[in-house]
């Protein structure tokens, strides 16, 4: 639910009192798309920070190694909401629906997002067990 609250606040930055003049179709469609692309953009630096470094530390026996569930929880978040707004422009406000009002298929994205980012967590937890360390 967090998340589709992001999403929603992400796509819907104008308030009540501070709404703009209609913007011309396309051009919320690639503001929309832009947003889309930083955030895959976001997660793949995310995902190398929170994930592929600690492997690498783990490779090379470092004496610490530290994870945050929540930089790995937020990787496939964003990665998959950057996609659909890539792919689906102003449309995927129709899909999640609104901030009071999420839609059934946006809650389960979010649900689904969220449980991919928990089994990430648990994934990398297991692979660093396997090197030795314990979490």
């Amino acid at each position: 639910m967090a998340l589709l609250v992001a999403f929603h606040h992400i796509t819907h930055m104008d308030t009540a009192t501070e709404q703009k003049p209609e913007q011309p179709l396309e051009k919320r469609r690639s503001s929309e798309r832009g947003i889309g692309i930083f955030m895959v953009i976001c997660s793949g630096v995310l995902g190398y920070l929170a994930l592929v470094l600690p492997l690498q530390e783990a490779a090379r026996h470092e004496e610490e190694i530290s994870i945050t569930m929540k930089a790995v929880f937020f990787v496939p978040a964003l990665f998959g909401v950057g996609l659909m707004l890539i792919f689906s422009g102003k449309k995927s406000g129709e899909i999640f629906g609104t901030r009071e009002s999420p839609s059934p298929l946006g809650i389960i994205v979010c649900i689904v997002m969220a449980v991919v980012g928990i089994l990430l967590y648990e994934w990398l937890k297991s692979k660093l067990r396997g090197y030795g360390y314990d979490f």
